[in-house]
């Protein structure tokens, strides 16, 4: 999966079932090859971007993806 096809997916979070936002940006380890985190501007009223308020969800967090969506738990499971 290309970098783009993931910035074109709707993340959503499986706690509140709420449409996050895109994909903005992945933290990516060059040397593994694999990505350790993505970061999602949250979006704010009517559906716009938040003022620069934004999540970071590690990639251990991402729980699915789909043609369409990414499914993640942006709050880790309190015990």
């Amino acid at each position: 999966m290309k970098n783009f096809d993931l910035r074109q997916k709707k993340v959503i979070d499986a706690d509140t079932a709420e449409v996050i936002g895109y994909i903005q940006n992945m933290d990516i380890d060059f040397d593994s090859g694999t990505i350790q985190s993505v970061t999602v501007p949250k979006r704010g009223m009517l559906g716009i971007f938040g003022m620069g308020k934004s999540v970071t969800v590690p990639w251990e967090r991402v729980l699915a993806m789909g043609s369409e969506y990414v499914i993640v738990k942006t709050r880790p499971d309190i015990k």
